[in-house]
């Protein structure tokens, strides 16, 4: 894979990583960007940061972790990933040996409408704006823990 492609995939991770720990609700995708599933309702938006959060750190996740992070209802979780389930969104993986406990993974569809819309905030000036103050914030801040560290 390139390195702007890796580098790209870590910048999604940090975004699902930065999204489901913040109440960021946005609708600033084009058409055809983020699927049905997606625009369907806020509950679907939030969960899907979850989702996505959890694929990215390992790789899957249950009802029990997103309703333990996301705060909605069992039913109301359950019933956002039973619809993700039958418009192919999502899978369930076997082999887990506990019938209680089921894991779930996004499928290539999910994870394309994430990739798009991570796209999406990067073509979007505001948040490029955002994201280069953000990252010289950073620099500086480093920079004078060093400088700090330094004179000590």
């Amino acid at each position: 894979m390139l390195e702007s492609g890796v580098l790209f995939d870590q910048f999604c991770f940090v975004q699902a990583s930065f999204e489901s720990s913040r109440h960021v609700y946005r609708r600033e995708h084009g058409p055809g960007q983020v699927r049905r599933f997606f625009n369907a309702s806020f509950t679907a938006f939030e969960i899907r940061r979850y989702m996505m959060n959890y694929y990215f750190s390992k790789g899957s996740f249950t009802i029990s972790e997103l309703v333990k992070v996301s705060e909605f209802s069992r039913p109301t979780v359950t019933s956002t990933v039973h619809e993700a389930l039958e418009l192919g969104y999502l899978e369930e993986l076997s082999g887990t040996g506990d019938r209680r406990r089921r894991d779930f993974r996004p499928t290539e569809p999910m994870l394309e409408a994430w990739r798009n819309y991570c796209n999406a905030l990067l073509a979007n000036p505001e948040f490029s704006r955002t994201l280069k103050l953000a990252q010289t914030l950073i620099s500086m801040r480093e920079l004078e823990a060093q400088s700090s560290d330094a004179s000590m």
